[in-house]
């Protein structure tokens, strides 16, 4: 069973759930921008939740080689006869996901099957492309309900604190920031309050985390995502709840957040 590529406009990739125990050779964990979005993509389509589907951010359409059943992060299961075309779009979110059943065949590199592009592994989907199914056994599953609420996203005190002016922290959680149209899956860049930072801080490297805040010179906030440098000398005023990093991520470009500080 397969699919053919017809059009992959914006960033189509492969992804899992991600890598794990690799860091230490500079490669980030990677995987879905959006898990719980992979994760019921993948159940629509009666597969195990950590088999590779395809990440859409923009738009996606194939072309069925063969008869084949696909699920969407927001419908599904559907059956698509050969040569029928199939269209997916990020549309209100900011991507969606696309399961083949018996989930998508792509090759294992460093425990893992997701195009990380920060580390060459992998590329985008192109027009031309085929996609095999793997043939993984089909499995009983219940699509999760995804939270897409307005809820403001929960943030950890970072252990930067000494690097920021009295209140930075509250500005961070009094304020409404959009997300900027220059993200990507290193990192969600937010335009918004500046929040000021010490002029005497010294900046160091130290080891990254995906949900870090990183606050640049600049005053503007920086969420870093799942193809985050693993390290970094910018100070973190924050990290995003691991909670709450579906929710934040699946927060489309030009889309609006506000954040709640937990010290």
């Amino acid at each position: 069973m397969s699919l053919a590529v017809v059009r992959a406009a914006g960033l189509c990739t492969v992804q899992d759930l991600g890598r794990r125990g690799h860091m230490h050779e500079a490669v980030p964990p990677g995987g879905a921008l959006v898990k719980d979005a992979l994760v019921a993509a993948n159940r629509a389509a009666s597969n195990r939740d950590d088999v590779p589907a395809i990440e859409v951010i923009g738009q996606l359409i194939v072309r069925a080689t063969t008869e084949v059943v696909v699920g969407t992060d927001r419908a599904g299961p559907r059956l698509l006869d050969e040569d029928e075309e199939f269209a997916v779009s990020s549309g209100t979110a900011r991507c969606a996901y696309l399961a083949i059943r018996g989930g998508v065949t792509s090759l294992e590199l460093l425990d893992g099957h997701g195009t990380l592009l920060c580390a060459g592994l992998g590329a985008p989907l192109r027009a031309g492309d085929e996609i095999m199914a793997a043939g993984t056994p089909r499995v009983e599953t219940t699509v999760p309900l995804l939270e897409r609420d307005e809820r403001p996203i929960r943030v950890i005190a970072g252990p930067d604190g000494d690097a920021f002016d009295p209140g930075a922290l509250e500005l961070l959680g009094t304020s409404t920031y959009r997300i900027s149209a220059t993200s990507d899956r290193v990192g969600t860049r937010l335009e918004g309050s500046v929040l000021p930072r010490r002029a005497a801080y010294r900046e160091q490297s130290r080891p990254m985390v995906i949900g870090a805040i990183e606050v640049p010179r600049d005053g503007q906030p920086i969420v870093l995502g799942p193809e985050h440098p693993t390290t970094g000398g910018y100070p973190i005023i924050g990290v995003v709840a691991t909670a709450d990093l579906d929710r934040f991520h699946a927060i489309r470009l030009g889309g609006t957040v506000r954040f709640v500080a937990d010290r």
